[in-house]
């Protein structure tokens, strides 16, 4: 459908939007609204820490924060995200006046209202809807204050709608909702999806959205099919994010049964928490312990078959989710010691044609439907009888440079990086292949020897399978793993390479003497002699063997307090931006 189409409201469709938000705001709960929008009758706001994850206030009424209200659940607060753009609120506030009459004719059917009467409710609506835009706010029938200081940075990733409605007119949100997409689009910019919705407050014992806490809304009251899907669908991806991936919760229902309570405990080991896990979905009553193990309910049943009918749309959401990552700014100790440039490659840029300086002694691509163009020109206006391609008449393709870097993870896999750590380091690693066009690969060392879990791949598909095989245990082989990461990159010849070396401690195996450490370091030392860029990000608490190491490998180092999703993804982030940059 395009931006100038609009399907015909439904009265029945209208009802039923009507109905679930009210079930959702008698909850004190947001929504997502499509895949743009968040609706509630609280304060809400987009997280810092991740883009597109939005924190809902239980104990923040919007009307009395917003509009200074006296009574609550008075307002309907509605975001729509776009990209940072600044959004003229005039276009925004005219298209939403234009669509309230037909709500109005569809919603109030049975009222014999005369045109008069028609315009006067229109205008009183309208004149309750307030918007705010980077450019400037007001009502959707008189949206002419402009913006303080010329931009309101507060809204240059969002449109803030602060609706007063009653609850008959509820689905108004949906018809705002897509008549302030429409605009962003018109005007230019991108809109961006919701990830997840974070509830804080006292109503309800909900987490306040760390890596390690569950969303966990209500799936077992009486609720209206649409919000109970929704609700569905926002614990599995909750689950899948705290656990790993939909895999790992599939799996984890699978063993939920007295009968494979073995299964249950080999979980304990990749995953740090399952104790809160299992308590969580307890209080829920999703699963119940009997005197034999942990069981699923009746509900937890429901949930697993919303799961299986929904595995490819789930898995979807988690991928958004990890694309759409942005991470805050690390905290780290680092020491520098690499000076290796990116090679560029140079390719035709099909967006940009030139007349080239030297057409007899250009090599490049020449751009013959405007070579054609040109000479066509040129004949007709000297009255050639017959178009004629000379020199002068050449149109070439610019040139654009181009610098690929090939990211090879080479992760210590050993027992103390169980857990977290290593559901971080997966993390990075689907966030690396879903967000730039090269190939990646993980190399991971444990016990007495290393192993390639994923070659150089652009396969999804492929690097889902091969972290799916990873279990943390035993020593750290440092050394055989990079000697296993050298020999790859001579089979595989990488573009660029990057190598990051993610570790948590000191390794105690050795391979070529009996000291681990000095074997390390000479391995490192390889990697200098075939000038590969290497990065070491870990935690080193006497600040002494990471720093060797780099030096030894002529790398960068960077000493965290934790390996965790965002140090990482912040940290590779910015070496693959230095290194592309030469």
């Amino acid at each position: 459908m395009t931006p100038q189409q609009r399907e015909p409201y439904s009265y029945k469709k209208l009802r039923v939007i009507s109905q679930n938000l009210g079930s959702y705001f008698n909850l004190n709960q947001g929504v997502i609204f499509g895949n743009t929008a968040v609706v509630s009758q609280k304060v809400h706001e987009e997280s810092d820490r991740l883009p597109g994850e939005i924190n809902v206030f239980r104990d923040r009424d919007a009307g009395r924060n917003y509009l200074r209200l006296e009574e609550s659940h008075q307002v309907v607060h509605v975001d729509v995200l776009h990209k940072p753009a600044e959004i003229n609120q005039m276009d925004v506030a005219n298209r939403v006046r234009r669509i309230i009459p037909d709500f109005l004719s569809v919603i109030d059917r049975n009222n014999d209202w005369s045109v008069e009467e028609q315009d006067f409710a229109a205008a009183s609506l309208a004149r309750r809807i307030n918007l705010y835009t980077a450019m400037g706010f007001g009502t959707a029938l008189n949206p002419d204050q402009k913006a303080i200081k010329g931009t309101d940075d507060r809204y240059t990733g969002h449109v803030h709608i602060l609706a007063k409605l009653r609850p008959r007119y509820y689905s108004l949100v949906y018809c705002i909702i897509d008549e302030v997409e429409r605009s962003i689009q018109y005007q230019g910019s991108e809109l961006r999806p919701v990830i997840k919705i974070v509830h804080h407050g006292k109503l309800q014992n909900i987490p306040t959205g760390s890596e390690s806490s569950l969303y966990l809304p209500p799936i077992t009251n009486n609720l209206p099919d649409t919000l109970k899907n929704q609700n569905l669908f926002q614990v599995v991806v909750s689950l899948a994010i705290r656990m790993g991936s939909i895999d790992a919760v599939s799996d984890f229902f699978q063993a939920l049964s007295p009968i494979k309570s073995f299964k249950l405990g080999n979980l304990y080991r990749t995953q740090e928490n399952l104790d809160d896990i299992l308590s969580d979905l307890a209080a829920e009553k999703i699963i119940k312990r009997t005197l034999l193990g942990y069981t699923l309910t009746g509900t937890g049943h429901e949930l697993e078959e919303f799961l299986n009918r929904n595995k490819k749309e789930l898995a979807a959401q988690i991928r958004r989710s990890i694309r759409q990552f942005k991470a805050a700014p690390a905290k780290y100790h680092s020491f520098r010691y690499s000076h290796l440039k990116s090679k560029e490659k140079q390719f035709p840029n099909r967006r940009k044609v030139v007349t080239p300086s030297d057409p007899e002694s250009w090599k490049g691509e020449i751009a013959v439907p405007e070579t054609v163009i040109k000479a066509a020109k040129r004949s007709f206006l000297a009255k050639s009888p017959f178009p004629k391609i000379s020199a002068q008449d050449i149109q070439v393709y610019a040139r654009k440079s181009y610098a690929p870097v090939d990211t090879c993870l080479l992760v210590d896999c050993s027992g103390s990086m169980m857990g977290d750590r290593i559901k971080a380091v997966g993390y990075v690693a689907e966030y690396l292949l879903l967000n730039s066009r090269e190939k990646v690969s993980l190399v991971t060392f444990q016990e007495r020897d290393a192993n390639i879990s994923v070659p150089f791949t652009r396969s999804y598909d492929h690097l889902h399978s091969g972290l799916a095989r990873i279990s943390p245990s035993g020593l750290t082989p440092l050394a055989h793993g990079i000697v296993k990461t050298l020999d790859m990159f001579k089979r595989e010849r990488p573009r660029n390479p990057l190598l990051i070396l993610i570790t948590d401690g000191i390794p105690n195996y050795p391979l070529w003497t009996t000291n681990p450490i000095e074997d390390a370091l000479k391995a490192a030392s390889m990697i200098a002699e075939q000038k590969i860029r290497l990065v070491c990000i870990g935690i080193d608490p006497n600040h002494k063997f990471l720093p060797m190491l780099a030096e030894a490998g002529k790398g960068n180092i960077y000493i965290v307090d934790e390996n965790d999703r965002n140090n990482l993804i912040d940290i590779i982030n910015t070496e693959k931006k230095q290194f592309q940059a030469g």
